[in-house]
């Protein structure tokens, strides 16, 4: 839902973004579907609204005071930049171009950070369980057929997963392009915005 801009915090966002900025973000996330909408109007609040304005408020103190409030902003700050590369890096290519415009992020470094951080870390998690549920299957229990097929699945999605994830770090590089990685979490999200995608292009 869009702020009334008669509200307060409607007014902070208009006046902190200026009129035009916010009206082109706005148009860019009602491009999205629902899910990734929240997720942008969040990230909007929390960036813009909460920890850039907490730190242009820090940049004003001196001493003390100043110290105080470094101390509780940067582990937030850090805690949300993560954050926005596995959330951010995941919507689909057109989204992350608006998500950067929120947390400052360029797109192609957002796919690029979210593919070798959690890219990688997903490769390894479905590898390591895939060899582990080969292992369990090597006891001769009723479960041998069972875990075969688990550690083939593992496997398999561990090798898709990772394909995809070296092809966006060679695009971010080559293209400067940002992509969706392959994986549950990113198709949960995205899937308003395909739904989206195609009731649009069936009204046209």
């Amino acid at each position: 839902m869009i702020p009334d801009n008669n509200s307060g915090k409607g007014r902070r966002q208009k006046e902190w973004l200026g009129e035009q900025e916010r009206a082109f973000l706005d148009s860019l996330i009602a491009r999205s579907g629902v899910i990734n909408r929240l997720i942008m109007r969040l990230y909007l609040d929390i960036d813009i609204l909460g920890l850039d304005r907490w730190y242009a408020y820090i940049r004003r103190l001196k001493g003390k005071k100043r110290w105080v409030n470094l101390l509780s902003y940067w582990p937030l700050r850090i805690i949300e930049r993560a954050s926005a590369i596995y959330v951010g890096g995941s919507l689909t290519g057109a989204e992350q171009e608006t998500f950067s415009r929120i947390c400052h992020i360029r797109a192609f470094e957002l796919s690029r950070w979210n593919a070798l951080v959690f890219g990688t870390s997903t490769g390894i998690f479905c590898f390591t369980s895939g060899e582990f549920a080969l292992w369990l299957s090597s006891f001769g229990t009723i479960f041998d057929t069972s875990l075969g097929l688990t550690s083939w699945l593992l496997y398999s999605v561990g090798i898709v997963s990772i394909s995809v994830d070296i092809w966006r770090v060679i695009d971010s590089f080559t293209r400067n392009k940002g992509h969706m990685p392959f994986g549950l979490f990113p198709l949960v999200i995205n899937s308003t915005t395909f739904l989206k995608r195609i009731t649009d292009r069936f009204r046209s």
